[in-house]
């Protein structure tokens, strides 16, 4: 049971995932635009798109894997407001929208209490490194796993930051440290993002990571549902 528990947090780990378009608390000093640094402030719809090979989420007791995610929320041109309306997780290797785990079943990851508000993004630059950051607050999510014999545990996980947070690094498209160089868009990643188990099993792990990289686009024609605009992030 413990083993199975364990890819429930780490499930769980994948949602707070897309806290990459939806970040938090007040941005000051910042600007999102269309296209470059000197391009026009964009205020509207952001998509995000699972860029790295898979989501990986960790804890001490198992791993499980997605390689298919997608996020859309929204954001003002001064990277507050932001919020995430809709997420999903789920893997080629089958059509139940379930990934698999490190113990020989599934883990299925659904988000809860959407749309995930009061979140930011931040321009804060680093030599070598990211351009901003992204927090998403009210981040929560189910998790429900199996492992090889079958036996299914569920646990209920938020964000481990305040407000029940997660935060990720942002990389503007003609960043050298972008983690997907071949993708010439502005991305968002988690590294070791965490989560907190809140409620479930007496088996499910009490703390999850999440680690993956999207490339976020918005909309040329705001409403359209077309994520054709290119983004940059600036002071």
């Amino acid at each position: 049971m413990k083993r199975i528990a364990t890819i429930g947090l780490t499930g769980l780990s994948l949602l707070a995932s897309f806290t990459l378009i939806a970040p938090t608390a007040g941005a000051a000093g910042t600007t999102i635009r269309s296209d470059s640094a000197t391009g026009a402030a964009y205020s509207g719809n952001i998509k995000g798109t699972l860029i790295s090979s898979t989501v990986r989420f960790a804890s001490s007791a198992g791993n499980a894997t997605c390689n298919r995610s997608t996020m859309t929320g929204s954001v003002r041109s001064d990277g507050t407001a932001a919020s995430l309306s809709a997420a999903s997780f789920s893997d080629s290797s089958a059509t139940n929208g379930s990934c698999p785990n490190d113990q020989g079943g599934r883990t299925t990851i659904t988000p809860a209490t959407l749309p995930w508000s009061g979140g930011n993004v931040t321009y804060a630059p680093q030599a070598g490194g990211r351009d901003g950051t992204i927090t998403l607050n009210n981040v929560s999510a189910k998790v429900d796993s199996s492992n090889w014999m079958g036996i299914r545990i569920t646990c209920y996980f938020v964000g481990a930051g305040a407000n029940n947070s997660v935060t990720g690094s942002v990389y503007n498209k003609d960043n050298a440290n972008r983690p997907v160089t071949s993708v010439a868009d502005a991305q968002a990643s988690l590294s070791g993002a965490s989560l907190r188990l809140t409620s479930g099993s007496s088996t499910c792990p009490s703390t999850a990571t999440l680690t993956g990289a999207y490339k976020l686009l918005g909309e040329k024609q705001a409403g359209s549902g077309a994520f054709d605009q290119t983004l940059h992030i600036t002071s």
